[in-house]
């Protein structure tokens, strides 16, 4: 499914000079990517309800994905989407189990939005729950965050993708999707609504295939360019003067080396937010589709 061991060294070594680069955000995410050297251990979530009990009285609406590309929700209102894209590769798995536990996950960020008690959505890969396991049950437990769905291991759809392993057949694609979608569900219980494409790289028809399987794609109309920026400050100007009522930021739950200063960021971001008068939603709000 994958390509060889030569090729997998030479994309590791250029991951480890520019994968994550804030050059890769003028229009895309593109977070640190490495090709899989190993399966999976199989993880074992505990189960929580899509549904967050306190909304449970009143009964979600079924669910219709949406053969398009949604880049932003309506413009009216006051309502944005602050996502988090939860990327785990392999090779990035392997570290962790090497004893690097940071590695694809800094809890500050977390930590910034609970105590501030803003909503936010998490786009994680499949390998994420086997790499962070307590931090997915927590997250999935807390009503602040939904999960959604952001390919199995971070391989990219369509080339040139920032140097991203590629799958290139429908059945690898479909593969991605549906194995995270299974995870996920064993996560949150219940099947996540949304897909986004590692890198953003895709087609026309990427977009009809996801749909095809249950799930809408979704993009961004604000690029953070947290991926290798080490200044919070331009991170926060990138997200406050891009939002706008109706806006998907994108955004990752990654920490350093790779985005470090996402959590410092989030510090200005969210009061900025506040006083333009936006209100950070899910992503299910923002388009309509929740309970």
């Amino acid at each position: 499914m994958r390509s060889g061991a030569l090729a997998a060294a030479a994309l590791l070594t250029a991951c480890l000079v520019a994968a994550c680069g804030s050059q890769h955000h003028a229009s895309r995410t593109g977070a640190s990517v490495v090709l899989p050297t190993a399966p999976p251990k199989v993880v074992h979530p505990v189960v929580h309800h899509r549904t967050h009990p306190a909304a449970a009285s009143k009964p979600a609406a079924p669910f219709h994905a949406r053969a398009e590309l949604i880049t932003h929700g309506p413009r009216r209102g006051h309502d944005v989407a602050l996502t988090f894209d939860a990327d785990m590769t392999q090779v990035m798995l392997s570290k962790v189990r090497s004893g690097l536990h940071s590695i694809g996950y800094d809890p500050e960020i977390v930590r910034e939005l609970r105590a501030s008690h803003t909503q936010a959505t998490i786009f994680m890969t499949g390998l994420w729950p086997t790499a962070h396991p307590a931090a997915a049950n927590s997250l999935a437990a807390d009503p602040l965050f939904e999960i959604e769905n952001h390919s199995y291991d971070h391989a990219g759809w369509e080339p040139p993708c920032y140097g991203l392993p590629l799958v290139r057949s429908e059945t690898d694609k479909r593969r991605e999707v549906a194995d995270t979608t299974n995870v996920l569900t064993g996560l949150i219980g219940g099947a996540p609504h949304y897909f986004r494409f590692p890198g953003g790289c895709h087609t026309a028809a990427d977009v009809r295939l996801v749909a095809s399987l249950g799930e809408t794609p979704v993009q961004w109309d604000v690029v953070s360019g947290d991926p290798g920026q080490p200044n919070p400050a331009v991170v926060s100007r990138n997200v406050l003067q891009g939002a706008r009522p109706g806006s998907i930021i994108v955004m990752h739950l990654v920490g350093a080396p790779n985005a470090p200063a996402t959590a410092a960021a989030l510090r200005t971001i969210l009061p900025g937010l506040h006083q333009r008068g936006l209100h950070p939603v899910k992503l299910d709000e923002l388009l309509g589709t929740g309970p």
